[in-house]
């Protein structure tokens, strides 16, 4: 085995996370890379494409790109697992690599600034609709409980349980936009803050 297919062998193992499909092609690409610019050792591959590690990074991240852009449809965000992938892949592939986290430093902190930002107010948010199921039990019990002894009390609390759950059933579903679109907006300033850095390696 030569230091191209070695090279190959080792990017293979980090590449685990994508479909068999979007491996092979990855791979194929980056043999054909090295081949064409006549890299033969393992040196000269790694000072041009970064270790195997690195440029999985890379590869993880531009195909979590690829997968959020296509998931998102007629203006709506993507799922929340797609978005979360793009954010966590873009952070790695700025850190591990040494070709990008220089120029990418300030940008990897304001990232995930962001994030810790918007992760507070999902969890403010999810506090906030907790609460009101927790109102919505405790008044419908004390209400169920008042109405023997005192009926119009009973109904007054039954009243208030059972407008607190409808509440809870309308924000139920509000949050669950709120999480999918605040993760998107942190997607897709990974996906800005990343494009600029490739942009700013590519022009370096």
């Amino acid at each position: 085995m030569n230091e191209r297919e070695k090279y190959i062998s080792d990017l293979a193992s980090y590449l685990s996370p994508l479909t068999d499909g979007e491996r092979r092609d990855a791979l194929e690409f980056y043999d054909e890379f090295i081949a064409d610019g006549g890299l033969d050792s393992r040196q000269t591959i790694e000072a041009r494409l970064g270790t195997p590690r690195q440029l999985s990074r890379k590869i993880l991240a531009d195909y979590s790109i690829k997968a959020n852009d296509q998931s998102k449809e007629n203006g709506k965000p993507a799922s929340t697992h797609s978005s979360w992938r793009v954010f966590w892949w873009v952070l790695l592939a700025i850190i591990t690599s040494p070709l990008t986290f220089g120029i990418g430093l300030v940008a990897v902190v304001t990232l995930i600034a962001l994030a810790a930002c918007l992760f507070g107010v999902v969890v403010g948010a999810v506090a906030l609709v907790g609460s009101l199921a927790v109102a919505a039990v405790v008044t419908l019990y004390a209400g169920v409980g008042l109405f023997a002894t005192a009926p119009m009390t009973g109904l007054f609390y039954g009243g208030i349980g059972l407008s607190a759950i409808g509440g809870f059933m309308v924000c139920l579903p509000l949050l669950y936009w709120l999480v999918r679109l605040l993760a998107q907006a942190i997607a897709n300033f990974a996906k800005f803050v990343y494009r600029k850095i490739q942009s700013r390696k590519g022009a370096a």
